[in-house]
């Protein structure tokens, strides 16, 4: 090869390398999912299903609307901390219900949505029927509930899916007072997480303009006509986590789902 090809050559490589260097397209970083206020949380997969490995911590709607404090009976969207723990109820949970679509995206990030009481019973589903994939000898509770739950850290049957739960409890929102005491702090060994459909069984009445427009409320739970809405019963002493229901007025945790 002679010096004039030689330098042919070069150039052409030097073109080439231009072009892959300067032409490619911007690197996407798909990332973990991050909420309006900025927080940014782990995930894990089970089965073919994403999820988020910590609790919702935002403060505020998708639309960036501030969510109200707790309030007795409140309808409006709302939030307590208790316990180091953030709960809401299910106007906030499942805000924007009624728009339609496949998913009901709630109060998760864009690209992520509040689980169904189906796609939650598809993890507990998975986990029970894929041993290999983890030690669920002590569980499948114990295998979504992390190591941290009740203080242990020895038991190797703990969070084998990674799914991390930490009792929660609940925050009822019955009686008069507007004080969060500690006695509204219920099931607190357990954990509870807000499904995106509601528990037909109990009507959504209209006697009343305003909501929960019921003319008796009873006292923790024992009035038919209270609206409400499954949740994600996860107690370590259970053999698997279940789906049970609360009133959409008390205050549960949140996890979200990929779309």
């Amino acid at each position: 090869m002679n010096n004039r090809q030689f330098l042919i050559c070069g150039l052409c490589l030097l073109l080439v390398a231009t072009c892959f260097w300067g032409c490619k397209p911007e690197r996407i970083e798909t990332g973990k999912p991050v909420d309006v206020d900025g927080n940014v949380y782990d995930t894990v997969r089970i089965g073919n299903q994403t999820w988020m490995a910590q609790d919702l911590l935002v403060t505020h709607l998708p639309d960036k609307t501030p969510l109200q404090r707790f309030g007795i009976r409140q309808s409006a969207p709302a939030f307590t901390t208790y316990g180091n723990k953030m709960l809401y109820n299910s106007f906030a949970a499942q805000y924007g219900a009624n728009s339609g679509g496949a998913y009901i995206q709630g109060i998760c990030p864009d690209g992520w949505h509040l689980p169904s009481s189906d796609e939650y019973q598809q993890m507990i589903e998975y986990v029970a029927t894929h041993p290999e994939r983890w030690d669920i000898s002590g569980s499948v509770s114990r295998a979504m509930a992390s190591q941290q739950w009740g203080g242990s850290t020895s038991s190797a049957s703990f969070n084998q899916t990674g799914f991390s739960a930490l009792p929660t409890g609940y925050v009822h929102s019955y009686d008069s007072h507007s004080d969060i005491g500690d006695n509204r702090w219920t099931e607190r060994g357990n954990a509870y997480y807000w499904c995106a459909d509601h528990n037909d069984y109990y009507p959504r009445p209209n006697t009343n303009p305003g909501y929960p427009g019921t003319p008796n409320w009873g006292v923790y739970g024992t009035d038919s006509l209270e609206i409400q809405s499954f949740v994600l019963l996860l107690d370590i002493n259970r053999e698997e986590p279940e789906i049970s229901s609360l009133p959409d007025i008390h205050y549960c945790a949140v996890r979200c789902v990929k779309d």
